[in-house]
């Protein structure tokens, strides 16, 4: 890593914990619902830590209200991102929970974790955990690959989750998420795959910490229509991974941004601002 990362990696640090113990001070004073009055909440911090680290998100599509979605995986920064566009219950790994101070935020946004491989003895749990949340009036969005991911592509979808749509009769709409570095911006050797997207036995702390120093990366998340193609669970995991994977390929491409009717200015803005 060269000076300049480790100088922007060190400052973002110190700035992204102090904005996470500031939003915990806040949560103590709020004292906001459990469930989605958390996740609104939270919606509010997730927008301003996004700006403040100087991240670039653009957004494409109607952003969904209610329902499912589905989502490709590729870091822990996702949730940071959907979180900041709209607010989402979210599912989550039961990992997850135990991430210092994020862990605690996502608690408290009423986030359904799921223990992986878990087999038929959580069905029960979380198809109930599953139902509440859709009661909640919030989005749902959940990753069915399972994993996180190097972005190389989208991998199968796990069918688990998508009893919970069917059993509830939520409609179902698909999502995209994809990385990339300003290639006119010093970031040395980093990469998308090795620095921005978290998989296999990377070090959290450590990769969190890399990221960070990174200049010029930018997402861009795109909304898909609803799947109704729903005959069972195998029939909507399978089409709504191929509209995934066809989404992400896409976004390998110039597009134009446009989130309901605003302007591509006017989008960026209601995100990072």
């Amino acid at each position: 890593m060269g000076a300049l990362r480790l100088v922007r990696s060190v400052s973002r640090s110190v700035l992204f914990v102090a904005l996470l113990a500031a939003a915990v001070v806040d949560y103590r004073i709020r004292r906001p619902k459990w469930g989605a009055g958390g996740a609104v909440w939270i919606h509010g911090w997730c927008r301003r830590i996004v700006g403040v680290l100087g991240f670039r998100c653009e957004v494409e599509g109607r952003i969904p209200v209610g329902g499912a979605v589905v989502s490709n995986h590729l870091s822990y920064l996702d949730i940071l991102l959907y979180s900041s566009v709209q607010p989402f219950v979210m599912v989550a790994k039961t990992e997850v929970r135990g991430w210092p101070l994020l862990g605690w935020l996502t608690a408290q946004a009423g986030t359904v974790y799921v223990e992986r491989g878990g087999g038929p003895k959580t069905y029960r749990g979380v198809n109930a955990a599953m139902a509440e949340a859709y009661r909640s009036g919030l989005p749902v969005l959940f990753f069915p690959e399972g994993t996180t991911t190097d972005g190389a592509g989208v991998l199968p979808f796990r069918r688990g989750l998508f009893h919970s749509v069917l059993d509830n009769e939520v409609s179902l709409r698909t999502a995209t998420v994809r990385y990339s570095l300003d290639s006119h911006r010093a970031n040395g050797e980093a990469t998308v795959g090795e620095d921005v997207c978290w998989w296999g036995e990377m070090g959290f702390t450590s990769h969190l910490f890399g990221l960070l120093g990174l200049r010029g990366l930018s997402a861009q998340i795109r909304f898909g229509e609803e799947v109704v193609e729903r005959a069972d669970r195998f029939v909507l995991s399978e089409t709504a991974q191929a509209r995934v994977a066809t989404m992400y390929e896409e976004l390998g491409e110039p597009v134009s941004v446009v989130v309901g009717e605003q302007s591509r200015t006017e989008a960026l803005e209601a995100v990072l601002n």
